[in-house]
């Protein structure tokens, strides 16, 4: 019983230190395992650049984008601003957290309401570099899906000239998109190309069904609002996300686009900036993302599902909105080049960054 009890008393040997206890439910990363990491983040540094040097859309085989870090930096501060301004009492780590499932559609002007493209590089590179860092940008914030236009069986009524020169922007973007897709696992789902289409064989081959993605692109080639009337297209609405903001630029209206089902709780945000990646900076996509979050925030609720709590809170929408007729100027730094338009239950917001 003596010898027991000593037993029991017996002090633990201590762990050395930097050991995993033999229970731990956190296996230790193999050294594999580690050495794979290391070897996908070298792969993917390989396209960032540091963001206090200028940032060309291109240099030599390698793109030049902005590391996540400085873009996740860059979403924070235009946040903390939204949301002081706003008074929206959310702060930047919940933003973050909530921006994983925030789900935008795009919808790209062309590249003919710019002239701010430089003379080392040609528009329709230009073009193509607008999307891939728009998908850059939100991969980096955290978000995981998004929806991108191309362009519409429509755009074909101009002419065969004008056809062959948005086949051309299609082209040039293919190879930038290819090499990023693969370096940090962009799955790029490609929705629309037909029998017959130009770029069909191209597409085809570049971007090959993903497997295991980070984030998912969803793009729409020559899009028609008559897909959903088929078979096939019921089948493609299946894979789009609901989407919460609907981005338009330079045009004030959504005159073709329209997806069915999937944007009958969206936003809509106004970006009176054309769509040519080098008329943008990487802090500047970063506040269009936290702009369209806080679109989605005001409108929490509205859509299709709006509850009234009160009939003093309808008398307080009534007196702001139509008899105030409230509008918001948001500055979110001192010489901003960037204007974006949304709404609110209670009127207007317009925010420069």
């Amino acid at each position: 019983m003596t010898e027991a009890t000593r037993a029991r008393n017996r002090p633990a040997v201590p762990e050395e230190p930097g050991l995993e206890p033999p229970d731990s439910p956190e296996p230790a990363a193999t050294d594999a395992e580690l050495q794979a990491d290391l070897l996908e983040s070298l792969v993917e540094s390989a396209d960032y650049v540091d963001v206090r040097k200028p940032l060309p859309a291109r240099s030599g085989s390698g793109l030049q984008l902005a590391t996540p870090e400085a873009i996740r930096d860059a979403f924070v501060a235009a946040w903390e601003g939204l949301s002081h301004s706003l008074h929206l009492e959310v702060g930047p780590s919940r933003a973050l957290e909530e921006v994983r499932d925030l789900v935008l559609y795009d919808i790209p002007d062309g590249t003919r309401s710019t002239l701010s493209v430089p003379p080392v590089m040609d528009v329709e590179t230009d073009a193509g570099m607008y999307c891939l860092a728009l998908v850059h940008t939100l991969a980096s914030v955290g978000a995981r899906r998004a929806i991108l236009l191309t362009h519409t069986v429509y755009n074909r009524e101009r002419g065969p000239e004008d056809t062959q020169r948005f086949l051309e922007i299609l082209a040039r973007g293919v190879d930038p998109f290819r090499g990023y897709a693969r370096r940090h696992r962009i799955g790029m789902h490609l929705h629309g190309i037909h029998e017959g289409y130009e770029l069909g064989p191209l597409l085809a081959q570049a971007f090959p069904p993903p497997v295991r993605s980070r984030f998912d692109a969803h793009f729409l080639v020559e899009y028609e609002e008559e897909w959903f009337l088929t078979p096939e297209g019921r089948a493609v609405l299946e894979q789009l996300p609901d989407v919460d903001i609907v981005i338009r630029h330079t045009k004030l209206q959504v005159s073709g686009g329209w997806i069915p089902l999937k944007m009958r709780k969206s936003a809509y945000m106004y970006s009176q900036n054309g769509s040519l990646n080098s008329n943008w900076s990487y802090d500047e996509y970063a506040a269009m993302v936290a702009v369209a979050y806080a679109a989605k925030l005001l409108h929490k609720g509205e859509g299709l599902s709006k509850k009234y709590v009160s009939v003093d809170e309808i008398k307080d929408r009534y007196r702001r909105r139509e008899l105030n007729l409230q509008q918001r100027v948001v500055k979110l730094k001192g010489s901003p080049r960037k204007l974006f338009v949304i709404g609110s239950p209670t009127g207007l917001i317009q925010v420069y960054a």
